[in-house]
Formats: structure tokens, C-alpha cells, sequence
């Protein structure tokens, strides 16, 4: 496997407040994202969906749903493209398998 492409429709993003210290606005903007990406109902091929279920990662919950919180940036559109890069990432990684020597 070289790369694995996520499909829109799989991934849940939920507009949610930031932490942390703010301004004015703290209170009525919310600019952090949560993403869900089920690991079970994807498309993803199945050997690569065994690897992501087999690691012991604090962002796979036990049911198999990736959550990835992203509040790095002000902007919700800039958080929500984090969160998805941060997703892409996590599954590329699970595609790369060492070879044996």
C-alpha cells in the first residue's frame, strides 16, 4: 500500500470552543474543531483498517473512532484543515510497514 484517500463523507467535524485564554469573544466563538473518522465504517482497505485498530494510540477510542481536537488556530476553516492533515497523517503512517531485512 502506498497511500490511502479518505473520503469526505467518512469524517465528522463538530465546530466546539476553544480552551485557553481569549479576548472579547471567548465566549461566543466557537473556532476549535473535533473530528470523528469511524475506522469500522470507512473505506479503507481492510488490512489497513487492522493495523489502525491494533495500535494503542490515545486518539482511537476502543469502539475505533479516530477523535483529533484541533484549536492551534484562530480560524475554524484553518483548525478543521489541521485536524484533517492530522487524520491523513495518522493513516499514512499505519500504511508505511517496515520491510523486513
Amino acid at each position: 500500500m502506498t497511500h490511502a484517500k479518505i473520503l469526505p463523507h467518512e469524517v465528522h467535524i463538530t465546530a466546539i470552543r476553544a480552551q485557553g485564554a481569549g479576548g472579547q469573544n471567548v465566549n461566543k466563538v466557537s473556532n476549535a474543531v473535533h473530528l470523528r473518522f469511524d475506522i469500522h465504517a470507512s473505506s479503507l482497505p481492510q488490512e489497513l483498517k487492522a493495523r489502525l485498530l491494533a495500535w494503542s494510540d490515545h486518539r482511537i477510542t476502543q469502539e475505533g473512532v479516530i477523535v483529533i481536537k484541533a484549536q492551534e488556530h484562530r480560524s475554524l476553516e484553518m483548525n478543521r484543515a489541521e485536524a484533517l492533515t492530522r487524520l491523513q497523517a495518522l493513516i499514512d503512517q499505519a500504511v508505511h510497514v517496515d520491510r523486513p531485512r
